[in-house]
């Protein structure tokens, strides 16, 4: 039997959770810089999708974050 095709489609399904992944940490690093400058966390939280619980746990926990 060929599993290509099942593998074509894993490797498909692999690589949009590793692009799903890249884009909630851009996400979450853009809420706690909008955050840190200035942004109402209420705000914030309702575009990003982010509680505003985590929203402000993120911001504890993020160290300094290197302009780009």
């Amino acid at each position: 039997m060929d599993l290509s095709p099942l593998q074509l489609a894993v490797q498909r399904l692999r690589d949009a959770e590793a692009a799903a992944d890249a884009a909630r940490a851009d996400v979450e690093l853009e809420a706690v810089l909008a955050v840190r400058a200035g942004a109402g966390v209420e705000a914030v939280s309702g575009v990003a999708g982010i509680t505003p619980h985590d929203l402000l746990r993120l911001e504890k926990l993020t160290g300094d974050i290197p302009p780009s």
